[in-house]
């Protein structure tokens, strides 16, 4: 734009301005503009919330659990075989993936994970009757506490479970330790404290630690070693009957460094030399069990459900007594070949622990276990492994009994007909005093009297071939259906609630539309927005008030409970007052008489990138098809360019064009992969396979923070807008918080790669130290100090006095006039962006770095294109008298000079903040979070900060997207003082709010479509795996960006705007 102030007058609304003669006699009359567009948002917001949560209700269940508890064992009510062990040790190393133990390496061989943990397969190799290795199936989420509940309880775990992952809510469920307690056993623990939060008040010795220091990798492991050991000796072994042990250095180290690390060597070294301890220490009659809780990824990562995530190992050890004595009959055991290795081992699902380690401890089974025993633990004889698979099949049928799923039922109905038949067949094999009604009921009493006396006949007639051959049908069938019932929850999880995903899926989509309605309203009625906006609410509001109280009311009344008529009338609410804004877009529909490529690539790119989500390789690949999409619209500059009127008009488009252009391609080049992608992606963002950044990156962080104010700078001096607090804002005060936020990364990197460095301890210690106050210092200044300073601050503006040469009159010039508004709000957006700065890593820095250039490339860009378009504009009016091509978007406000704003120029700023999402590490499943951000500044996990830190490493590119949505109505526009002839006002506020609202727009219909396509998907093979994950993505970041949103236009947009009208008296409407 000119330097100099254009003369302006008010903008002209269009023909639909009748609006302007009606008067809203409620109590929004009273509202001022800011208010009525702040209670807009929060309207649009609030509908989003409502149809999130009625949605996610209906379509992210968690699993119905029963409450009751399988009674103990008694005289009356024996248990189905004896216990072969009184007492047991349970260690659970975090993360042990299965090649950590098994005797079958992948090739290549690992020197840092394989054959170091050496103990399990030595004893397997050397006592086979003592000693099993496994690999466990981890039912994924594979998060810490679903697997403890897994592992204790035998039940699934439910994907939503993940939320709670940072704040362990009580088991209530029937489990392991619940039953230890009722049979008045003595259980020691030390290790993760999310033990004591699943089971407060269990344990008799309790010894927790924090769990969520990934950044300590031992004094939890320490801290295990300390206690453990001496309740193992003999003087302390009366103290207990079951030990539990949690280390978690293994999976630390897998966050901190990945697995293919010398640390973790010594890691793995340490856990063996603790096992061969355990082994020297326990007595004859304790059972060791050592488990992984899940595996972990190439990069150490965990939570999602791939191969490597959800390959866990487990190791059964008995000293005296031997586990198996008789070949297990083939076709009832399953073998998994690991990625890489040539030879099979034994597979289970992890599950399968609870019901083995129950019988063979001597306890009932958990009510709610879908585990199967596993067969060799059982094998000293036949009676026993069919007593045992028995109890199973029938403690799993007295479950899905109480589960009340009758086509659940019916469909395993007939594997469980065939197991009782088998078990009449043994029964009646003996004598006909002894048989057993099969048909009656199913009971704890029957039933154990049912194990009891086939126990008894298959005993007498133990050499009987007929006898074995019914003894193997029955294992067979048992076996079978336990297996079958696991199969069916799974495919199952739980019964989605069509209606709350309907009606979810309806709020949504008509949120989508009342959008549409109110950026056409806010568009078509210009500055007299207000007068539309006063109506659309007052009526909508007005009938949903009626609409929803009758409806809630007569709902309260036919079902008399209060809970009822209020989400009745919170819901009919929200629906009534969508169609009521929705309903004038059907009254009167257009089609313009021109086309024109800048109006419609940004809704064809909005309609391409919502029904993407129909397809599972297109939400794998949305990362390279955003790149794609955002590469579009610098093409059309590109083709635009040569309309333009002037030569350097067209250079400057087809510079700024190229360059941001570039700027994307690289941006996009950084990028971690999804399982799915492979082999055909490359991960960049991290060193390799590790976690950790290059080392080049870390150390250009330093320089890279030095010269990105300077971008901002030299931007700004272009509009001679580097002037007033600017200078110092820029140059002093955000350097050296960019500063303060790349040496941490830097300290970070020098603390974990000391023994590649060299580094002494005191060197390692004092870099921890630095790290963490750097980071505190940094928030603290971004939280206190530079939001202060950008408030009391003036505009980015200098004065300088001069004199006429041709009529010696002293003049006043103001330098930076021209992009007052822009300049101050730009100050305002760098505030957020340095707290996002500092939870990325270094890659993820220097990606924020380039996003943050391209947009103000794309602001120049827009601007350049817009003086073409307003020169053009002049040329047609001065030749012709009327209008012309080159329209922005159907419409000029010729009289103020100012371009409106197109759904098209949001584009990128939209596609930006979904490529700064995938450039900056992360990807639509849980693995891709990066958890070390919730220790900066700290130590240990901190409420509620640490999971803020994570939340902002995760979605801080969206909200900053969200943020930068006002630059577009505020970038080189210059303020008419009010001394000027005309309307002293500028439509800031009129062009941000409908930028505003075309932004929640796309994410809106984004969130609306991956919700549609998860619903109807949900029974899909990979709905757990990609399409709900990414729906999950899309309703977070929804109300990220709405937050975004209120935050730009009450704080920023609003801030700025008093700021020019206190110092020119332009008043932005």
């Amino acid at each position: 734009m000119a330097e100099t102030a254009p003369p302006s007058a008010e903008e002209k609304p269009s023909s639909s301005s009748s609006f302007k003669q009606i008067r809203s006699s409620s109590w929004l009359r009273n509202l001022s503009r800011w208010n009525l567009a702040v209670l807009l948002l929060l309207y649009i917001t609030s509908l989003h919330i409502i149809g999130l949560y009625i949605f996610t209700k209906g379509f992210l269940l968690t699993r119905l659990t029963i409450p009751h508890i399988s009674p103990s064992y008694t005289p009356s009510n024996a248990a189905p075989i004896p216990a072969t062990h009184s007492k047991a040790v349970i260690l659970v190393i975090d993360a042990l993936r299965t090649d950590f133990v098994s005797p079958h390496y992948p090739s290549p061989k690992s020197p840092y994970h394989h054959g170091i943990l050496t103990l399990p397969s030595e004893l397997s190799a050397s006592q086979p009757d003592h000693s099993l290795i496994f690999n466990a199936f981890s039912d994924p989420p594979t998060a810490t506490m679903q697997r403890i509940k897994g592992i204790t309880t035998g039940s699934l775990p439910t994907f939503i479970d993940i939320s709670s992952n940072f704040a362990s809510t009580a088991i209530e469920e029937d489990s392991l330790i619940r039953q230890l307690l009722n049979a008045n056993k003595s259980i020691g623990f030390m290790g993760d404290d999310t033990w004591v939060n699943l089971f407060p008040d269990s344990f008799n010795l309790s010894h927790p630690y924090d769990s969520f220091n990934v950044e300590d990798l031992h004094t939890v492991d320490e801290g295990v070693i300390e206690h453990i050991f001496p309740y193992l000796q003999p003087s302390n072994q009366t103290k207990w009957d079951v030990l539990i042990g949690h280390f978690l250095g293994v999976d630390h180290v897998g966050h901190r460094v990945g697995p293919n690390v010398e640390t973790m060597k010594t890691k793995l070294t340490q856990m063996d030399q603790v096992l061969r301890q355990i082994v020297d220490l326990i007595d004859d009659d304790t059972l060791l069990v050592l488990l992984g809780d899940h595996g972990m990824d190439d990069k150490g990562n965990h939570g999602g459900d791939s191969e490597l995530e959800t390959s866990s190992a487990m190791w059964l050890y008995s000293k005296s007594k031997p586990l198996t004595t008789t070949a297990i009959e083939a076709g009832i055991t399953t073998s998994y070949t690991f990625p890489g290795s040539q030879k099979s081992l034994r597979h289970i699902n992890q599950i399968d622990l609870v019901p083995t380690l129950s019988l063979l401890l001597g306890l009932p089974i958990p009510f709610n276990n879908l585990g199967s025993v596993i067969p060799e633990c059982f094998s000293n004889d036949l009676s026993t492994l069919e007593a045992a698979t028995r109890a199973n099949a029938e403690q799993i049928d007295r479950y899905l009994e109480a589960y009340g799923d009758e086509s659940l039922r019916a469909a395993l109905q007939g594997s469980w007909n065939k197991a009782r038949a088998s078990l009449d067949h043994i029964v009646s094999d003996g004598s006909p005093e002894t048989d057993v009604d099969a048909t009656a009921p199913s009971g704890v009493g029957k039933v154990a009297d049912w194990i009891r006396k086939g126990k008894e006949v298959s005993k007498r007639l133990a050499g009987s071939e007929q006898t074995i051959q019914a003894q193997r049908e029955s294992i067979r069938h048992h076996q079978y259906y336990s297996l079958s019932a696991l199969k069916h929850l799974r495919a199952l999880w739980a019964q989605f609630s069509l209606p709350l995903i309907l009606v979810g899926a309806l709020i949504l989509g008509l949120s989508a539309l009342t959008l549409i309605a109110l950026y056409v309203g806010v568009r078509n009625n210009s500055i007299n927005w207000d007068v539309y906006a006063r109506l659309a609410l007052e009526t909508s509001f007005t009938a949903a008030g009626i609409i929803g109280s009758i409806v809630g009311t007569l709902a309260g009344i036919y079902t008399a409970q209060p809970s009822t008529a209020i989400k009745v009338f919170i819901i009919t609410s929200a629906i009534v007052s969508e169609l009521v804004i929705i309903f004038p877009l059907f009254l009167k529909v257009s089609l313009p008489q021109t086309f024109s490529i800048n109006r419609y690539i940004g809704p064809l790119l909005l309609f391409a990138h919502s029904i993407s989500f129909a397809s599972n390789s297109f939400i794998m690949w949305e990362d390279r098809m955003v790149l794609f999409f955002l590469t579009t619209i610098p093409i059309i500059y590109l083709l635009k360019a040569l309309s333009a009127p002037t030569a350097d008009m067209r250079i400057k488009i087809i510079g700024l064009s190229l360059a941001y252009a570039i700027i994307t391609r690289l941006v996009g080049a950084v990028t971690v992969c999804r399982e799915e992608q492979q082999p055909y992606c490359r991960v960049t963002f991290y060193s390799g396979n590790t976690p950790v950044s290059a080392r080049w990156v870390v150390f250009a962080i330093i320089p890279l923070a030095l010269q990105l104010p300077r971008a901002i700078g030299i931007t700004l001096s272009r509009s001679k807008s580097l002037a007033g607090s600017a200078p110092f804002f820029l140059g002093y005060l955000w350097r050296g918080i960019l500063l303060l936020n790349a040496s941490y990364w830097v300290l970070e990197y020098l603390e974990h790669h000391s023994d590649s460095i060299g580094l002494t301890n005191a060197a390692i210690s004092t870099a921890g130290f630095l790290k963490i106050w750097l980071a505190r210092v940094s928030i603290g200044i971004n939280l206190g100090a530079l939001p202060y300073i950008w408030f009391i601050s003036p505009l980015c503006i200098s004065v300088q006095k001069k004199v006429d040469q041709s009529t010696g009159e002293n003049q006043v010039e103001v330098l930076g006039f021209a992009n007052s508004y822009g300049s101050t709000y730009i100050l305002f957006y760098i505030i957020p962006f340095t707290l996002v700065h500092l939870t990325n890593q270094p890659m993820g820095q220097l990606v924020l770095s380039g996003l943050l250039v391209g947009l103000l490339v794309y602001l120049e860009l827009v601007d350049t294109r817009r003086d073409a378009i307003i020169l053009q504009q002049s040329f047609n009016a001065n030749a012709a008298g009327g209008g012309g091509p080159g329209n922005f978007d159907g419409t000029l406000d010729t009289s103020s000079s100012i371009v409106r704003p197109s759904f098209t120029d949001l584009i990128p700023l939209v596609l930006g903040g979904f490529l700064g999402f995938y450039s900056t590490g992360h990807q639509a499943v849980l693995s891709s979070i990066q958890w070390k951000s919730a220790f900066i500044g700290f130590k240990v996990v901190t409420y509620p900060i640490s999971p803020i830190l994570v939340i902002i490493n995760t979605w801080g590119t969206f909200f900053l997207s969200a943020l930068g949505i006002p630059l577009l109505a505020l970038w080189n526009i210059s303020p008419v003082p009010s001394g000027n002839q005309g309307t002293s006002n500028r439509p800031i506020l009129t062009h941000t709010l409908q930028l505003i609202l075309g932004f929640m727009l796309y994410h809106t219909i984004i969130t609306f479509s991956s919700a549609i396509t998860s619903a109807w998907l949900r029974r899909h093979l990979m709905v757990w795996k990609v399409f709900a994950p990414r729906f999950m993505l899309s309703g977070v970041t929804l109300l990220v960006v709405d937050l975004g949103c209120l935050v730009a236009l009450l704080v920023g947009v609003r801030v700025t705007g008093w700021k020019v009208k206190r110092t020119f008296g332009c008043e932005s409407v």
